[in-house]
């Protein structure tokens, strides 16, 4: 087809014949016809085409089969946005890509997912500015409360949630398995008999299996607990060794057991009936461990005086320390995975609150600048909040403590809150779907039960990034 006489506005025609028309400035017309255009602005009142590639395009209706803009207008005549719709539209189907984000606790603990699962952290906080940890208007503050009574002295050090939604308590020196149900908000226990708890400073932390069993950490023994929360059955795994506070699941399925007393990072394989030991690379002194979005583990100091980090691999792994000389003696009694990918320890007899910053090498130990605490026996194992605070679990202090890793201008801070009830009254707790904190008791003799009333996913509870002690 020939070309038709054009109404020119400030344009030079490059080119043009039969199907195809290109120009270098500016086109201006009532009504275009053509299979193919190219050029920087068409402004017309209709347009019908198969294919357009241009800057700016604006009009009051169009049909195009392909179109390539870096800005669309439709009723507006100069968008503000890539695509800018002022009125109704319809679309039949629309592809969306993948949020990552959203997937981001469902994606493997590695390096090279490690940035998307920070996004997703912090996105999952529902951190509310100015002021952090302010709820919405729906919910009202915190509350602490206890359920059930008569739970021996010692009983239990450690709590893991299970897929059901009943919390597991770890047995310390109770000869019986501890359930928290928070449907019915009853206590119960399940009393093993072959073979039977022999309530002597057994486990120390327990950590959930991808198969929905329960491993618990040997202390003072030498078999490996592992109990089965759909049948209420407990089957005792020889052949560890001894003094382990704490694991943590890796990506492979394993359960890194963390030496307190141990010589050696303690490596559990479970398989459908029992599974195996193997000793991992020398350590000591540790009480509890991070698994951290690349996949490392961070190991808790407790004696010891740097932060320890256990690099999985096919074989045993490797174990290295960061930079920084943490305090020793009974500093920390575990740790919390914050939002922005660090990790806070709980201070127990420390006098400080530590942070690690993990970089791709190590990492470097530090500590909350203008926080001083009394020292003592104060906290035992802390749990991230819906809102990224983080709450310490109440061991002898008598007051809850909070750490704010947003506060004090992004350096951290600490507050109190009164009303716990001291003498070594818990032993780790776990956040729950509804929003409640459950605190493991050891001597206070019923459950504790912190409300935050900002319920959370499920998912989230159940990640191993904080399902564990």
């Amino acid at each position: 087809m020939s070309l038709p006489a054009l109404v020119p506005t400030n344009f030079v025609l490059t080119s043009g014949a039969n199907s195809a028309l290109t120009w270098t400035n500016a086109l201006t017309m009532n009504t275009i016809n053509y299979s193919s255009m190219v050029g920087s602005t068409i402004s017309t009142t209709t347009l019908g085409a198969n294919r357009i590639q241009q800057s700016t395009f604006q009009t009051g209706a169009f049909q195009v089969s392909t179109l390539t803009t870096s800005t669309l207008g439709v009723g507006v005549t100069s968008g503000a946005y890539p695509l800018d719709i002022r009125g109704t539209a319809y679309l039949s189907s629309i592809q969306a890509p993948v949020d990552l984000l959203a997937q981001g606790l469902n994606l493997v603990p590695s390096v090279a997912n490690s940035s998307t699962i920070h996004a997703s952290l912090a996105k999952m906080v529902r951190r509310v500015t100015p002021v952090a940890g302010t709820l919405p208007f729906w919910a009202s503050g915190a509350t602490y409360g206890t359920i059930g009574s008569g739970i021996p002295v010692g009983a239990y050090a450690g709590a893991v949630l299970v897929p059901d939604g009943r919390v597991i308590f770890v047995p310390q020196n109770a000869t019986t398995i501890g359930v928290f149900n928070p449907a019915t908000n009853i206590y119960s226990t399940v009393n093993p008999s072959s073979p039977a708890l022999p309530g002597n400073y057994t486990f120390y932390g327990g950590v959930l299996l991808p198969d929905g069993r329960v491993v618990f950490i040997p202390d003072n023994t030498t078999t490996i607990g592992l109990f089965n929360p759909a049948t209420n059955t407990y089957t005792a795994v020889a052949g560890s060794t001894t003094s382990f506070t704490g694991g943590v699941l890796i990506p492979d399925g394993r359960v890194i057991f963390v030496p307190r007393g141990a010589t050696v990072i303690g490596i559990y394989t479970p398989n459908a009936t029992t599974g195996s030991y193997t000793a991992g690379p020398s350590a000591t002194g540790y009480h509890g461990g991070v698994l951290l979005p690349d996949g490392r583990v961070v190991l808790v100091p407790q004696s010891a005086t740097a932060v320890g980090i256990y690099t999985p691999n096919a074989t045993t792994g490797t174990f290295t320390t960061g930079t920084g000389a943490t305090p020793g003696g009974a500093s920390f009694y575990g740790g919390v995975l914050l939002h922005d990918g660090r990790v806070v320890f709980v201070p127990l007899a420390a006098t400080v609150i530590g942070i690690f910053t993990p970089s791709p090498t190590g990492g470097t130990y530090s500590t909350v600048a203008g926080v001083t605490l009394t020292g003592g026996g104060n906290y035992i194992g802390g749990v991230l909040l819906p809102d990224g605070r983080v709450l310490f679990i109440p061991y002898g202090a008598t007051s809850f403590g909070i750490f704010d890793p947003a506060g004090n201008s992004g350096a951290g801070s600490f507050t109190t809150i009164s009303g716990a009830p001291g003498s070594a009254a818990f032993w780790g707790g776990v956040l729950i779907p509804d929003g409640r904190v459950v605190f493991a008791p050891q001597n206070a003799g019923s459950v504790g039960i912190w409300n935050t009333n900002l319920p959370t996913s499920k998912s989230r509870c159940l990640h191993p990034f904080f399902n564990k002690y």
